[in-house]
């Protein structure tokens, strides 16, 4: 048996049981399938409402016409955060919520959120501090606190000048004369969203990617009938209720099946750039103004990285096909570098994201900050809900209050468990690991896997991209064990390395592409297809960050798996 046998051998053996392993498996159950409620949409929110209605013992599938969590829940800040801006718009109760939730899925996911400190520096004007400025903030962190940020164990806390500088020593200090920082918590948005997915799947949800719904019947009998396009052919599934969780594509998808919304949505577009954090070299995240509007911009820790974002604009522009513009670009280093020493440039960017929020209009404001980050839960026609809004935090009661509406039209009476119910993963003891630990932050419980996956060969345990940490082993877990079908599904979704450091892998993009591909035994033929699909979503993914690469260094891990 040769070494590429040998992988593939143990690569199956270890996700024999993981529950996204067997996406030919899913497929079959779904064909010609009937159900009580059909989920369109793989995004956090169409898994959400999967999980709680498998949970209260409906029978379930969803179906995701690009890959999961290829729209707004991988493209978001990566916050869990209560929503302390809110609360200069008077929305106490949406902070409240926001809180409540955030300290369920802390309880919850132990291994997929943590802690994250963040710093507000208070500017000087002519000198000194503006009193009222200091004395307004400290209040309304206290209000945040009482809210329900206490949940954490963490209070907000003033800090000195040279605090906030020691915090982020990249700051230029003579216009800050000192800060405040208070807590809340960040989270991979795609991880959540598989763990959300396995722990539905585990319960007996059908889930399937790369499967889009193309048609829905009228209700007939007490069931529609849905057309599924996947894999070259169309099949048929049959339900008792219809979900359409599919964020800014909601009216699209109303509308594709010939229902009509008075719901307005107004998708406002968030991006995000790269850098390496040894130009910032903050320890927490900070927020800081925007000259030219009311908005900031955070500048965000992310292990080799930072990111800062974002935008959020409502300018007309295609949800399907978010790329980082000149404009957005501008923005944020005319936004950041006014607070640095050392100005940053295009050269230094890593990578960059766009994507769309599904925001509710009011037709109030055109401005995206205006716009209700509440969630809506509306039945369109017999047999079909529609959910959207909300923010990544408030998932699971969006789902609880999405399903509490599928049971009243099912006639089911069933109570929502999901409050407790631990994610896919579970480790109690992810939240405590250093950072040295980084698969246990990732995979909780399937860490132990991963590490044994990466210990059968050098290369396997190579990194991917010089700066970044991720592994080959990795790429081989999502596609065997969390139904990645493709490069692209594993480097942007799964293990995040594209989204951190895609300038990198686009430019060296053949290489990275063969030790994946050998390492999984894909053919030739194989190979040379992922490099040019996962060229294709790069340049997409990156917009002018395409257009000129910064060199890569050797990779020290390229050995050949014979």
């Amino acid at each position: 048996m040769n070494a590429s046998a040998d992988i593939a051998a143990a690569l199956n053996r270890l996700a024999a049981d993981e529950p996204l392993a067997d996406r030919a498996a899913h497929l079959e159950r779904l064909a010609g399938g009937s159900f009580d409620l059909l989920v369109v949409g793989g995004g956090i929110t169409g898994a959400g409402v999967a999980l709680d209605a498998v949970s209260r013992g409906l029978s379930v599938a969803l179906v995701e016409g690009g890959d999961f969590a290829s729209g707004t829940s991988s493209r978001s800040s990566k916050m869990i955060h209560g929503g302390f801006r809110y609360l200069q718009t008077g929305d106490v109760a949406l902070v409240r919520e926001s809180l409540r939730e955030r300290h369920a899925l802390q309880r919850n996911a132990p291994h997929l959120v943590r802690v994250m400190p963040f710093m507000i520096p208070l500017f000087l004007k002519g000198g000194v501090i503006n009193p009222k400025l200091s004395r307004a903030l400290g209040g309304a962190l206290w209000s945040y606190q009482l809210a329900g940020a206490w949940r954490l164990g963490r209070r907000h806390k003033r800090l000195s000048h040279e605090e906030v500088g020691q915090h982020m020593p990249a700051l230029d200090m003579e216009r800050i004369g000192a800060g405040y920082m208070f807590y809340d918590l960040r989270g991979d948005d795609a991880r959540i969203v598989f763990a959300v997915l396995a722990s539905a799947a585990e319960r007996g949800a059908v889930v399937v990617n790369h499967a889009r719904c193309i048609g829905l019947s009228e209700m007939k009998h007490g069931r529609r009938t849905a057309r599924i396009e996947v894999d070259g052919t169309t099949i048929e599934v049959s339900a008792g209720m219809v979900v359409n969780a599919t964020g800014v594509w909601a009216q699209t998808f109303l509308d594709g099946v010939g229902v009509d919304s008075p719901r307005k949505l107004a998708p406002a577009k968030g991006t995000h750039i790269v850098l390496p954090i040894g130009l910032m070299r903050n320890d927490v995240a900070v927020s800081l103004p925007v000259a030219s509007d009311r908005r900031t911009v955070s500048v965000v820790d992310q292990g080799p990285f930072v990111y800062v974002g974002s935008t959020e604009t409502t300018d007309p522009a295609d949800v399907n096909e978010p790329s980082v513009t000149e404009s957005d670009l501008t923005y944020i280093l005319d936004g950041i570098n006014r607070h640095l020493t050392r100005k940053i440039t295009p050269d230094d960017i890593t990578s960059g994201w766009a994507g769309f929020r599904p925001l509710i209009a009011d037709g109030k404001s055109a401005h995206s900050s205006d716009l209700s980050r509440r969630h809506s839960i509306e039945q369109d026609a017999e047999g079909l809900i529609t959910v959207t809004g909300g923010k990544l935090t408030t998932y699971r009661e969006m789902a609880e209050g999405t399903v509490d509406a599928v049971c009243a039209a099912l006639g089911r009476k069933a109570k929502c468990t999901t409050r407790q119910l631990r994610l896919h993963g579970y480790c109690p003891s992810a939240s405590h690991l250093n950072d040295g630990e980084r698969l246990g932050k990732r995979y909780g419980d399937r860490a132990a896997k991963v590490e044994e996956l990466a210990a059968l060969s050098p290369a396997l345990a190579g990194r991917i991209t010089p700066r970044g940490e991720t592994i080959v082993a990795e790429a081989l877990w999502g596609l065997r064990a969390e139904m990645g079908a493709s490069l692209a599904d594993v480097l942007f979704r799964r293990t995040r390395i594209a989204t951190y450091d895609g300038r990198a892998v686009l430019a060296d993009v053949v290489d990275i592409a063969a030790r994946i591909g050998r390492a999984a035994g894909w053919t030739d033929n194989r190979i040379t297809a992922e490099t040019e699909t996962l060229k294709t979503a790069l340049r997409q993914e990156l917009g002018v960050l395409a257009l000129s690469l910064p060199h890569v260094a050797d990779n020290s891990s390229k050995e050949d798996i014979q």
